[in-house]
């Protein structure tokens, strides 16, 4: 008595190279994908390493005389901001201990909140004086030029898809439309 095995040797042999040429082919691919993500993830969609983040990635776009003052300046700020965002972050490390303990405390969950606001607070207003700082020693181009970088990475405040509408107020409806109701343009 003898079983069929789906064929010849020679047949058997050509469906396994090919199961491994795709097997192959998606590794391949898997690797490409990996690669490219942490590419994204280190270097950012531009190409340029992270550590140009937040203000220092608008400086690439001053004149190359201006870019070593400006980023200089920043780089300054950024260190005397550096204990303000620990702050934030023990105070954020905090709440979140105090939020799990048992048993739960509102008053000191309140408390460790508050403390995180007014850490928060100091930090954004930290900021916003080094970001005056930088545009008080800009050109007016250049700071048309902050404007334009800030605007890109306005946060959506109202909603993933509320616009503003230039005037200051916002539409919140998350629909991206105007108040009176004609279509308009999204973030």
């Amino acid at each position: 008595m003898t079983t069929d095995t789906g064929g010849t040797p020679k047949d058997r042999s050509s469906w396994i190279k090919a199961g491994l040429i795709a097997s192959l082919a998606l590794n391949l691919l898997f690797i490409g994908a990996s690669a490219r993500a942490f590419w994204h993830h280190s270097h950012g969609p531009d190409g340029h390493r992270g550590d140009d983040a937040g203000l220092l990635g608008f400086v690439r776009q001053l004149p190359d005389d201006r870019q070593k003052l400006v980023s200089d300046d920043i780089a300054a700020a950024r260190e005397a901001i550096r204990p303000l965002r620990r702050t934030v972050k023990d105070a954020w490390s905090e709440a979140n201990t105090v939020l799990t303990a048992e048993p739960f405390d509102k008053d000191k969950y309140k408390a460790a909140m508050d403390r995180l606001t007014e850490a928060e607070g100091r930090f954004k207003a930290a900021i916003a004086a080094s970001l005056a700082d930088t545009a008080a020693k800009l050109t007016p181009e250049e700071r048309v030029k902050l404007q334009g970088w800030r605007e890109k990475r306005r946060p959506h405040i109202f909603g993933r898809h509320g616009r503003h509408d230039g005037s200051g107020r916002h539409d919140g409806s998350g629909r991206g439309g105007r108040e009176d109701g004609k279509a308009g343009d999204k973030d």
